[in-house]
């Protein structure tokens, strides 16, 4: 088995993790899961439920997850208006469609591609099935350069086969458009510290990046990587709560717990921003 992120070996095999192994790629350092779930797994993952450690249940939006989730978003959003102020967006996994919301008021026009069946639809209900692809990027209907920028925010480490999903952003992205990408970072401080327990480490993850394998990634599907940062995001202590129940860690489960009992129902749906592990990037096409 070869890396199917630069295609080399040798090949370090790690961790269990769900029905696969981690394994990691001495050569462009990325990681992936083989052998992956199945579809059917896969869809099982991305049922209603998945969202239940977002806090959304039986169908509903709260408003203090809205606004956590906007709040990010906000963050993204300022990061693309560098590179692309105004047009076409697309996010790609969009969920049930706060991204798009917050794009909209930004002036965008926005448009999503989601494979789960309950958030997918969520997100058509809002903005018309026209501008909501059920399904991946790979076999979306939009046209070929239709879009001024596109989103994949928690996006890429859930793909079967990253390479194919950034060739199919280039193709669907204007020359002089850019993707921002956020996804976990293997070179981050919270995975070098917390080794075979970083939180990031779940089963629907299919692959892990750093800086250097996603910029190879980036040249090899045509685009040039121009920016990274720390990703800072929005949380709350009820967010978290739910989060570390739905994947338990041995430390930070029982802490948030503990947190969510003493802390009043009000201030523990109050934002604040910390760094996750995770990376932003910014990839603009190749010239």
């Amino acid at each position: 088995m070869n890396c199917p992120v630069c295609g080399s070996g040798p090949l370090k095999k790690g961790r269990a993790l769900g029905a696969g192994f981690l394994h990691s790629c001495l050569s462009c350092t990325a990681r992936f899961i083989s052998p992956q779930p199945t579809d059917a797994e896969l869809r099982d993952m991305y049922g209603e439920g998945y969202y239940g450690s977002w806090g959304l249940s039986g169908g509903g939006e709260h408003d203090a997850l809205k606004a956590m989730k906007t709040a990010t978003f906000g963050l993204r959003l300022d990061l693309i208006s560098r590179y692309k102020a105004a047009g076409n967006i697309l996010d790609v996994g969009c969920a049930t469609g706060f991204f798009m919301e917050a794009a909209e008021q930004r002036g965008f026009r926005a448009y999503g591609v989601e494979i789960s069946d309950y958030s997918s639809a969520a997100a058509a209900a809002k903005f018309g099935a026209g501008r909501v692809h059920h399904g991946v990027l790979e076999d979306c209907p939009f046209p070929e350069k239709h879009f001024d920028a596109i989103a994949m925010s928690d996006l890429l480490e859930h793909v079967r086969d990253p390479l194919r999903t950034l060739a199919a952003a280039r193709r669907l992205l204007r020359d002089d458009g850019a993707v921002m990408i956020m996804t976990p970072d293997t070179g981050s401080l919270t995975a070098r510290l917390m080794g075979g327990r970083w939180t990031h480490y779940k089963p629907e993850h299919l692959f892990y990046f750093n800086r250097r394998s996603l910029s190879l990634l980036a040249a090899r599907s045509g685009f040039e990587a121009v920016h990274f940062a720390a990703a800072r995001k929005a949380m709350n202590l009820e967010y978290l709560r739910t989060q570390f129940a739905a994947y338990p860690h041995p430390l930070l489960t029982p802490a948030s717990a503990f947190l969510a009992r003493i802390v009043p129902r009000g201030p523990r749906s109050g934002n604040f921003f910390l760094t996750m592990g995770e990376m932003t990037a910014i990839l603009r096409p190749s010239r």
